[in-house]
C-alpha cells in the first residue's frame, strides 16, 4: 500500500512539473528521453520507499529526494536553463501540495467518509486544471521563462521546501484532530499559494514595473533624438537656402549640367513633405532619405494639422517608431513593388486616426499582449519596445494601438483623442 502511495505521489509531482514545463523547448530525442526519465523517476520512487518504515523523518527525506530526482530528470528532457526547469518543478510541487491539503480538508466534510488516494488525485487534478486555465496560454508561449529571476526562484524553493518539511514533520506528533488537520492544511495551502504568487504574479508585476521604467528611458532617449533631429533639420534648411543662392551666383560660370546636378543634390536634402506639421515633415523627410538608398517609398495621405494639439515630442515618437517598424519589415522583401509604406492620417470629430500599412515577409507573427514580438536577435538595447512606446503614448491621449496582419500586409492602427478634448 505504501509503495502505491509513493508511486501516486511521484506521478502527481511529475504531472505538476509538466503543467509548468510546457513552455520550455524540448531536447532532441524527446520521447526516448522522456521514457528514460520516467523509468528513473519510478525507480527512484520505488527505491526510496524503503525509507518509509524508518519513520516520518526518513519519509520526509525520501520525498525531498524524489523531488530532486524529478528536477534532474526534467532537466535531462527539456532544453531550458536549469533555473527554469527548477522553477517549473517547484511550482509543480507547490500545486501538488495545495491539492493534497485540499483533499485533507475535503475529508473532514461530514458527507465524506475518509481520506483516500482517489480523493487526493481528484483534488490535485482540479488544482492543475485551474492553473492551466489561469497560466496555460502564458506558459505555452514561454513568456515567463524568458526572464526568470533567480532570486524569486530561490525564495519560492525555500518556501516550498520549508512548507513541505514542516507539514510532514507534524505527522511525527501522531494522531491529528480536526483542528490540527485544518490548521496544517490552511498553512500549507497559504505557503504554496504564496510561492506560486512569487513565481508568477509578483514576478509579472515586477516585470511590468521594469518595463515601464524602460519605456520612460526610451522616451527620454527619443526626446534627445528629437532635439538632435530638429537641430539637424534647421541646419540643413539653412545650408540648402545658402547653397541655392550660391548656385544662382554661379550661373554662367559653370556648365549648366553641373549646376543642375548640384541643384538636384540640394533638393534631395531640402524639405520634400509639407503636411502642415513641422514635426511630421521632419520625420518624413528624415525617413525618406534613409529609404531612398534601399528603394523604399513612403506615401502620406492626410493633413498634419490634425496633430497640432499633440505634443511635438509625442508626434516624433509615434511616427518615428511606426515608420521604423515598417521600414524594418519592408527592407527584408525582394520584390521592388512591395517596398512601399503607406501612411494615412484622418481626423474624425475629436479623434485622430493614424494607419501605417506595409508588406512584410509572410511568417507567423508571435504576439505578446496584442503586439508582435521582436524578431531581432540582440539581447541588449530597446528592440521590441517601439510599438509598446507608441501604445503608451496613445493611452496617454485616451486612445490605443491595434495591429493586424493578413495576406502579407501589416497594419498598425492608432487613434488618439485630441489634447484639448482629453
Amino acid at each position: 500500500m505504501q509503495l502505491f502511495i509513493r508511486m501516486s505521489y511521484t506521478l502527481e509531482i511529475l504531472l505538476g512539473a509538466l503543467v509548468f514545463l510546457q513552455g520550455l523547448p524540448r531536447r532532441d530525442a524527446f520521447l526516448p528521453r522522456m521514457a528514460a526519465a520516467l523509468a528513473v523517476i519510478w525507480g527512484a520512487g520505488w527505491s526510496l520507499s524503503i525509507l518509509r518504515p524508518m519513520g516520518e523523518l526518513a519519509n520526509l527525506v525520501s520525498l525531498q529526494l524524489t523531488i530532486v530526482a524529478v528536477v534532474l530528470c526534467m532537466w535531462f528532457v527539456f532544453a531550458g536553463r536549469f533555473k527554469d526547469v527548477l522553477s517549473a518543478c517547484v511550482s509543480g510541487v507547490a500545486a501538488q501540495h495545495i491539492g493534497h491539503h485540499l483533499s485533507r480538508l475535503a475529508a473532514e466534510l461530514p458527507w465524506v467518509e475518509h481520506w483516500s488516494n482517489l480523493l487526493e488525485f481528484v483534488c490535485v487534478a482540479a488544482v492543475y486544471l485551474v492553473l492551466l486555465a489561469l497560466l496555460g496560454r502564458w506558459l505555452r508561449k514561454g513568456l515567463y521563462y524568458e526572464h526568470t529571476d533567480s532570486r524569486i526562484v530561490a525564495v519560492s524553493v525555500v518556501i516550498v521546501l520549508i512548507c513541505t518539511g514542516i507539514t510532514r514533520l507534524l505527522r511525527l506528533a501522531g494522531w491529528m484532530n480536526f483542528y490540527t488537520t485544518v490548521a496544517t492544511a490552511l498553512y500549507a495551502i497559504t505557503c504554496c499559494v504564496l510561492a506560486l504568487f512569487f513565481e508568477f504574479f509578483l514576478y509579472y508585476n515586477l516585470r511590468k514595473e521594469s518595463e515601464n521604467r524602460l519605456l520612460r528611458r526610451i522616451h527620454e532617449e527619443e526626446r534627445r533624438q528629437y532635439e538632435t533631429s530638429r537641430e539637424n533639420a534647421e541646419m540643413i534648411s539653412i545650408k540648402s537656402h545658402d547653397l541655392k543662392h550660391k548656385l544662382l551666383a554661379l550661373e554662367g560660370r559653370l556648365p549648366q549640367k553641373e549646376i543642375d546636378s548640384m541643384r538636384n543634390i540640394i533638393e534631395t536634402y531640402d524639405s520634400i513633405y509639407h503636411t502642415g506639421s513641422e514635426v511630421l515633415d521632419m520625420i518624413l523627410n528624415e525617413k525618406t532619405l534613409r529609404c531612398r538608398s534601399k528603394g523604399i517609398s513612403i506615401t502620406c495621405m492626410g493633413s498634419g494639422k490634425a496633430l497640432e494639439s499633440l505634443d511635438n515630442m509625442d508626434i516624433y515618437a509615434v511616427f518615428g517608431n511606426l515608420l521604423d517598424n515598417a521600414i524594418t519589415a519592408v527592407e527584408q522583401l525582394e520584390e521592388p513593388q512591395k517596398r512601399i509604406i503607406s501612411l494615412v492620417i484622418q481626423q474624425k470629430g475629436s479623434f485622430v486616426y493614424i494607419d501605417v500599412m506595409n508588406f512584410y515577409r509572410q511568417t507567423a507573427l508571435q504576439m505578446e499582449e496584442g503586439l508582435p514580438r521582436t524578431t531581432k536577435r540582440e539581447e541588449q538595447g530597446y528592440h521590441g519596445y517601439g510599438l509598446k512606446s507608441v501604445r503608451s503614448i496613445a493611452r496617454k491621449y485616451k486612445g490605443d494601438l491595434t495591429v493586424q496582419s493578413r495576406d502579407g500586409i501589416f497594419m498598425a492602427q492608432l487613434y488618439l483623442l485630441q489634447a484639448e478634448s482629453a
